[in-house]
């Protein structure tokens, strides 16, 4: 054993010669540098607001992602169920996404008539969103391959603080740089750093060993006209649904609690730049406070999780969701609103840990690219129509009271877990 493997086993007690300590380790060392690009991507919206991106376009910054997913995910998932190795995709998918950021640092250099660099900014991150998506169907399967039921909670949570650690850290140090150096090679830089630590992730995203759950159709994809691609997706949609009530009831209560969460989804940046003229320091720390609170958050539930299990941890922290917005909605300045993302913080944790565990178990193992391919269309569905009824609705009543609107709409939508538990603890 080397010195630095000796060190890491007498902190951390993990093997590097075990393949799923190492593999584990891996999950959480390559996050740590994901989240250096992650915490430069909160500010695209900010970049695109100052190189002069309206309202509705901010907008369509989170929408169009939105449509780019419905689009994607369930061909994706039909297309990487047919593959015998699914992970070099994966991974290829990945790569494109995050040099997308590249591109859209460039922007403002890019002259094209009638488009200004703001709406480009958005054009770009939007367009390029659709590889995420791909990513996204193919990273929640293999990370089922990869971490076995009864590690997941542990690395999950290895992995959620060490992101938010960087990301508290990282928004912090990004908005005192973009505070002190000329626009816009401010946010180009800070791009062109967050890449660059985004290639170390995929070093050791490359180094770790998959063992691919057996597909069930390993064949090529038949090649046939739109309506039938239609036609098969809307097949899949049926199938899941019929097959797995469980994976009904988690789709249908998760859309009912995210339509508020979405409606306010490109309103926080537009308030507090627009209306309380936030500079972006403050930008910076609002992300470091509520990146510190999410790292106590899954530390703190990740303990009472298996205390109370997963449905009733869910049942009792999904409805709070919609408290974040709601509040943000009344506040008259920046200072408040600090607290309020520390406090959110500590909440969203205990939704994510138990609403993916519960998701994971609704879906079967051998079908899970599909299945995640359905779900993620139908989110996305409600992620692409919800930001512009957001903006819609702000244009008529403004910013804040939208916010309030749109946190009261969550935490009634999000009674439908209450109402209709997924899975029986």
């Amino acid at each position: 054993m080397s010195p630095y493997q000796r060190l890491i086993w007498h902190f951390f007690k993990i093997d590097l010669n075990n393949k799923d300590d190492r593999n584990a380790y891996y999950l959480v060392y390559e996050i740590f540098w994901a989240s250096i690009l992650g915490s430069a991507a909160t500010f695209a919206a900010a970049f695109a607001i100052r190189l002069g991106a309206n309202n509705v376009e901010v907008g369509l910054l989170t929408s169009i992602p939105a449509l780019m997913a419905v689009l994607v995910s369930i061909p994706a998932g039909q297309f990487l169920e047919r593959q015998a190795r699914r992970t070099p995709w994966v991974w290829g998918s990945l790569l494109l996404h995050r040099t997308g950021f590249l591109v859209a640092a460039i922007a403002p250099w890019i002259q094209i008539p009638g488009i200004s660099p703001g709406l480009l900014v958005v054009l770009i991150i939007s367009i390029n969103s659709a590889t995420a998506h791909f990513f996204n169907v193919g990273w929640i399967p293999l990370l089922a391959d990869v971490v076995s039921e009864e590690r997941r909670a542990a690395v999950f949570t290895g992995r959620n603080i060490v992101y938010n650690a960087t990301l508290s850290l990282c928004g912090f140090l990004f908005g005192q740089w973009l505070q002190a150096i000329a626009f816009p090679i401010n946010y180009q830089s800070m791009f062109l750093i967050g890449w660059v630590a985004s290639m170390i992730s995929m070093v050791a995203l490359f180094k770790m060993e998959v063992s691919e759950t057996p597909s069930a159709r390993a064949v090529e994809a038949p090649v046939g006209s739109l309506f039938r691609q239609l036609g098969e997706q809307f097949r899949t949609l049926r199938a899941a649904f019929s097959t797995s009530p469980e994976f009904m009831r988690i789709t249908r209560n998760t859309l009912l609690h995210g339509i508020g969460i979405w409606l306010a989804s490109p309103l926080y940046v537009l308030f507090y730049v627009r209306q309380l003229d936030a500079p972006d320091a403050w930008l910076g720390l609002n992300a470091t406070v509520a990146s510190l609170g999410t790292i106590v958050g899954y530390t703190f539930w990740r303990s009472l999780m298996n205390h109370w299990g997963e449905q009733p941890t869910l049942k009792r922290t999904i409805v709070l969701a919609g408290v974040f917005p709601a509040l943000v909605g009344l506040m008259p300045s920046l200072t408040p609103i600090l607290l309020l993302s520390a406090l959110n913080g500590l909440v969203v944790p205990g939704i994510n840990l138990s609403h993916f565990n519960t998701l994971l178990r609704a879906m079967p193992a051998e079908s899970r690219p599909s299945y995640t391919a359905v779900y993620m269309t139908i989110m996305n569905v409600g992620a692409f129509i919800s930001p512009l009824i957001g903006v819609a609705i702000a244009d008529v009543i403004g910013l804040g009271p939208a916010l309030v609107f749109s946190g009261v709409l969550s935490i009634i939508g999000s009674a439908s877990f209450i109402l209709w538990p997924v899975v029986k603890e």
